[in-house]
């Protein structure tokens, strides 16, 4: 029975230190963004917002937009919002009719990378 006891506390430790680290092991993960994933915006949006599921490190974090032809035309670094660094904000130029890619990089404190992408329109 020594055997079986050792295995069940055994486990039971496991588990206990699963549950006590669980958001260790969590990534940063895109939850919403503005524009949204192949929206079709009537209107040119001025910023790209990006909401994460975890505050991201500045340092490390970082979205680009591009054009249909792969051509940036974000000008600057994209920055963290000051109330809620979950949430990182890219100031973009005038935008004429067409489709965009959104590339991001988010780094949560866990030091894990997580890169990204999605497209919208302007019409």
């Amino acid at each position: 029975m020594k055997p079986f006891k050792q295995f069940v506390s055994s486990v039971l430790f496991a588990a206990a230190a699963m549950a006590g680290h669980s958001s260790a092991w969590a990534h940063a993960t895109l939850k919403s963004a503005s524009p949204a994933r192949d929206a079709e915006v009537a209107t040119a949006p001025r910023e790209i917002s990006l909401q994460f599921n975890e505050k991201l490190e500045a340092a490390f974090s970082n979205a680009r937009l591009v054009d249909s032809t792969g051509k940036e035309v974000s000008a600057g670094k994209a920055t963290l919002d000051g109330a809620d660094p979950s949430v990182m904000k890219l100031a973009v130029p005038a935008l004429a009719p067409g489709r965009y890619k959104v590339e991001y990089v988010g780094v949560g404190h866990d030091g894990h990378r997580r890169k990204g992408d999605y497209a919208f329109t302007v019409k």
